[in-house]
């Protein structure tokens, strides 16, 4: 057992016993960790904000390899995000990405770039313009699957590695685009838009606080269906965003303000 220091992001936080919170944070140093912070449920909290959800903070902890829990002896806020997002849009999308994080990601593993594009699809919901929001959310998934290593591939067949289809064929299960021989033989297949499926590749390609710049948004649901099909084919654990639905659903109810959103099925 040894004594570290690490910054990572709140994802959630639960109640233990009458005084104690089991934190789970993803850390650049360790990946994805879950702390028991002793007393954090007392008033007024030694820990204050640093271990609500969305809060980028230090943590000092006691770091045991094998074990599931590692105990908290200090936090710091580092960036109290969540206090920047009081649009009800943005909150959904970055507690979204909190989400997809906890979803996707396992084991206490450290990955740089996935950590760094955490942060940079955080500071896109706080900053970007709310119409944009969607798109943030779109290249953030399609980016933190490929960190994962499964990229969709766009530049040639996903099955045999042949010219793909000019009718522009996606296979969620296969994982990208395929030709028409693949085509025929597989399930599930889906016609993209060449709009549609420029937007998959400028999503893929370009850094996440871009997305609202280059989106179509009119191709939102096509995008969406075709991302979210490809997630839960790949991961087990996805079963669409939370966060967004909840955010949907408060948008029909009369009398909401209407934010634009591409819908899943």
């Amino acid at each position: 057992m040894a004594i570290v220091t690490s910054e990572g992001v709140v994802l959630k936080v639960h109640a233990l016993g009458d005084t104690s919170r089991i934190v789970s944070a993803y850390t650049r140093e360790h990946g994805l960790l879950k702390f028991v912070a002793k007393g954090a449920r007392k008033a007024p909290s030694r820990f204050g904000f640093a271990l609500e959800p969305l809060s980028r903070s230090r943590f000092v902890f006691y770091f045991k390899p094998d074990r599931d829990l590692h105990l908290l002896s200090q936090a710091e806020v580092i960036d109290p995000l969540g206090s920047r997002l009081a649009d009800l849009a943005r909150l959904a999308h970055a507690q979204a990405a909190l989400e997809l994080v906890d979803r996707l990601v396992w084991g206490e593993e450290a990955h740089g770039e996935l950590y760094d594009l955490l942060l940079a699809t955080l500071a896109g919901c706080a900053d970007a313009p709310v119409v944009s929001l969607a798109a943030v959310t779109l290249a953030f998934q399609l980016q933190l699957a490929s960190e994962l290593g499964y990229r969709p591939r766009l530049d040639a067949c996903a099955v045999d590695g042949r010219p793909v289809s000019q009718r522009r064929l996606f296979s969620p299960g296969r994982g990208g685009l395929v030709c028409d021989g693949c085509a025929a033989r597989e399930g599930g297949v889906v016609v993209l838009s060449a709009e549609a499926l420029a937007s998959l590749a400028l999503l893929l390609s370009r850094p996440v606080g871009d997305a609202g710049e280059y989106i179509e948004i009119a191709r939102g649901p096509e995008v969406m269906r075709v991302v979210e099909d490809f997630l839960r084919m790949h991961f087990q654990r996805f079963q669409g965003l939370r966060a967004l639905e909840v955010l949907r659903g408060l948008e029909a109810t009369p009398g909401a303000p209407t934010r634009e959103l591409p819908r899943g099925r």
